[in-house]
């Protein structure tokens, strides 16, 4: 009775554990067909813009229109279909009349000043953004891109002061918003667009207005490039505020600084000075000076501070392939006063109308150069495309080397070399 018991008991389960899957799955699928439903719904009331940028037509779009004149999405969409085939009349006219079927919604309203702002119409756009209802949540975003593109269109016609105003608005909208990083985007291009004013201002000799510009620039967000541009007009006019300036710049960035106009500025000031207020003030110049040409010294590196000699290319034979790697070798020997702590290559081969270019790190503080030190046979592998040509009995090649002190300095051409191989 027992055994008979348990075998009920296991048959009643297993039919209760199929009873159940069997439920679950039709569940699943009238819930996925519920979805699927209500997703071919949305896509037909609401009409997603992204899907029909993907794979509408105009014909599909232009026919669904016949089913729905009312829809101002698909004139939307059509709008930006003609617009992005250069076909700006019909892209205006589906605008305007997407305007009118929304009964003025943001969106659209949003989407043809947009439209207006590339397009040149300046005094409608920025009349249409100001008609956006603030009461959407989507009314300061969608005015400070249509002047931010108002910004970039003008600066695009090269209107900077317009293109200045155009910021000044965008940015008094953004400073609302909460996406701080597009807020960080708009200020950084308001405080741009004043550099950009004052550059066409010293070109029309408006030496005082692109001075204000700069000091509006840096009172958005100090940058290095405006402050140095403030010293530079200001050379003519007051060269102790250039130096101010500069030295600023020279601290952060000291390869934005020509150094040829702040050695010039400092050795003018240093005589300026014992004129106008005694040996104390000289005094500080010279010590500027001192400190200026000692950092040069560390940072910049100059044509006649290092020689490259005794060049050759050789190969080596892969020990599975047996194909050729060709290495180039050089000794460099420190001509200067000081430990060079780091030296960086950039290494140009031209062979048979070919170029190739290698960079590579060849000294570290920790293995520095010494001041008149030599390092011999320095070995550098080249590209793996990099061939000569077995069959010519000389192959003309020609090495240029660049260097520099550290990462961000500028490279200096050392030496061109001629081989013969």
């Amino acid at each position: 009775m027992n055994r008979n018991f348990l075998t009920s008991l296991k048959e009643l389960f297993v039919t209760f554990l199929v009873t159940s899957l069997l439920v679950f799955s039709l569940c699943l699928c009238v819930e996925l067909e519920l979805l699927f439903r209500c997703e071919e719904n949305v896509n037909k009331e609401e009409l997603n813009m992204k899907n029909l940028v993907e794979f509408c037509t105009i014909e599909q779009l232009e026919k669904y229109l016949k089913k729905d004149p009312a829809n101002y999405f698909v004139k939307i969409k059509l709008a930006q279909v003609y617009e992005s085939l250069k076909e700006y009349d019909d892209a205006r006219s589906y605008y305007k009349d997407a305007l009118k079927t929304s009964g003025n919604s943001n969106f659209s309203i949003y989407s043809y000043a947009i439209f207006c702002a590339k397009r040149a119409y300046y005094n409608e756009s920025a009349t249409l953004a100001e008609q956006l209802a603030e009461t959407d949540k989507n009314a300061l975003i969608y005015k400070t891109k249509i002047y931010e593109q108002l910004a970039l269109s003008f600066f695009e016609n090269k209107q900077y002061s317009a293109s200045n105003k155009a910021y000044q608005i965008a940015f008094k909208y953004a400073k609302n918003l909460k996406d701080r990083s597009y807020y960080k985007k708009i200020r950084d291009a308001y405080s741009k667009s004043y550099i950009d004013l004052a550059d066409d201002n010293i070109k029309n000799d408006k030496i005082l207005e692109a001075i204000s510009d700069l000091k509006n620039s840096l009172a958005i967000k100090y940058t290095d490039i405006a402050m140095y541009k403030l010293g530079l007009v200001n050379l003519n006019i007051d060269k102790f505020s250039a130096e101010k300036y500069i030295s600023k710049v020279f601290k952060n960035n000291p390869y934005m600084v020509n150094p040829y106009i702040y050695n010039k500025l400092l050795s003018e000031l240093i005589e300026e000075s014992k004129i106008s207020s005694g040996l104390n003030s000289s005094d500080f110049y010279t010590v500027k000076l001192n400190m200026f040409k000692n950092t040069l010294s560390k940072i910049y590196l100059y044509k006649d501070d290092i020689s490259v000699e005794n060049s050759y290319i050789g190969f080596k034979k892969g020990f599975f392939d047996k194909k050729k790697r060709y290495f180039l070798v050089f000794d460099v020997e420190n001509n200067t006063k000081f430990k060079i702590n780091s030296l960086f290559f950039q290494i140009e081969i031209f062979v048979e109308n070919k170029k190739y270019t290698i960079e590579k790190k060849l000294f570290s503080s920790a293995h520095p150069l010494d001041f008149y030190d030599k390092a011999a046979y320095n070995k550098v592998f080249l590209p793996k495309g990099f061939k000569l040509n077995d069959l010519k009995s000389e192959n003309n090649i020609i090495i240029k080397y660049y260097a520099k002190k550290e990462e961000k300095a500028p490279w200096t051409l050392i030496k061109i070399d001629s081989l013969n191989i």
